[in-house]
């Protein structure tokens, strides 16, 4: 553990990574202000008898909000009541540069010394509590950018990961760059570069996960395709929909999706064309569905009714109307017998 920052040096303390100056707040209600402008509101409990003094510098960095704080003791806590008024979801990582952070949630905690980090989920309740002079870095993502890690991320809430080596030091190095070079990105570019940085942090989660190991990276990467494979099927009607817009979606890169798609032995483009025909398939043999062929293809993403026809063919051995008329004739059949069942049943004399 780093020895403890004296109390004289937190005035005249200098960010030592956003180039943004650092804010002074002397008081609980400024303090407590400030953390629901920047984070979200939370109650503010000073520790101790020193004095209260508290430093923050804000950046927008892409989809990240980074904030480096050096704080006096105190607890912080995001009560039940406060989590449920929240607009959206978000995710904090928080990661130690020196002193000491307990972070608590969902009946687990963490204590972070130098050079660990940790993440929290701000749509429930959590506690965090500094030691004096704590100075660390919080990353704050919308969920949606992490949607695709979303069972991993939940079951490791309020744990202690280190930052030494694998993934979260590749991660660490990444957030460094980012914010030394972020005024020189521009806008799409920042934004790109700050969903890797996120994601490598997340690819940490799964080495830890269940102990580590090939085995966890792989259950990640089946989570993230079930994830991106239910996205494809709920987006179906999308015309535009394919391995750009799904890589941008799920701020991942093109050949980490093609990675993923390749463990079923498809492509993007395969799985989504398939998906689509299976769709129309099992409409046209749903007698309840009347609607004209033409418009059920472009209902499911077809743009060319031509198109669609002939990859219905080459798929199912059948053109779609074909399809729909055999799977027609012995429902118009179930029809008639039923009918003529019925008529039987009402003849005189007949019970």
């Amino acid at each position: 553990m780093s020895a403890p920052m004296p109390q004289s040096a937190v005035s005249a303390f200098k960010p030592t990574w956003l180039r943004t100056p650092l804010r002074r707040f002397d008081t609980r209600c400024a303090w407590a202000d400030a953390i629901s402008e920047h984070f979200v509101p939370l109650e503010v409990e000073p520790g101790g008898n020193g004095p209260f003094r508290n430093l923050a510098a804000n950046e927008t960095l892409g989809c990240l909000q980074v904030s480096e704080l050096v704080t006096s003791a105190q607890r912080v806590r995001r009560t039940r009541v406060l989590a449920s008024r929240s607009e959206s979801a978000q995710y904090k990582f928080s990661v130690q540069i020196s002193g000491r952070t307990l972070i608590a949630q969902d009946g687990r905690s963490a204590l972070l010394d130098p050079g660990d980090w940790g993440i929290y989920d701000t749509s429930r309740p959590y506690e965090i509590s500094e030691e004096p002079n704590a100075h660390f870095l919080v990353l704050q993502v919308p969920a949606h950018v992490l949607s695709v890690w979303e069972p991993w991320i939940q079951s490791q809430l309020a744990r202690r990961f280190g930052s030494g080596s694998g993934s979260a030091r590749v991660a660490m190095d990444a957030l460094r760059a980012l914010v030394s070079q972020g005024p020189a990105l521009g806008p799409e570019l920042a934004f790109e570069v700050s969903s890797t940085v996120m994601r490598l942090f997340a690819l940490s989660l799964g080495e830890h996960a269940d102990g580590g190991g090939a085995s966890s990276l792989e259950d990640v990467r089946q989570g993230q395709l079930r994830v991106i494979l239910h996205h494809v099927h709920e987006h179906l009607h999308d015309g535009a929909m394919n391995a750009d817009t799904l890589a941008r979606r799920f701020r991942m890169s093109r050949r980490y999706l093609y990675k993923l798609f390749a463990a079923r032995g498809l492509t993007p483009a395969d799985y989504i064309l398939g998906a689509r025909l299976e769709r129309c398939r099992e409409l046209l043999a749903d007698p309840a569905c009347t609607r004209q062929i033409g418009e059920l293809a472009y209902a499911h993403g077809f743009i060319d009714t031509s198109a669609f026809s002939h990859a219905f063919r080459r798929r199912f051995g059948l053109s779609p109307s074909e399809w729909r008329a055999r799977h027609a004739r012995p429902a118009r059949e179930r029809a008639l017998s039923g009918t003529a069942q019925a008529s039987a049943g009402a003849r005189p004399g007949s019970a």
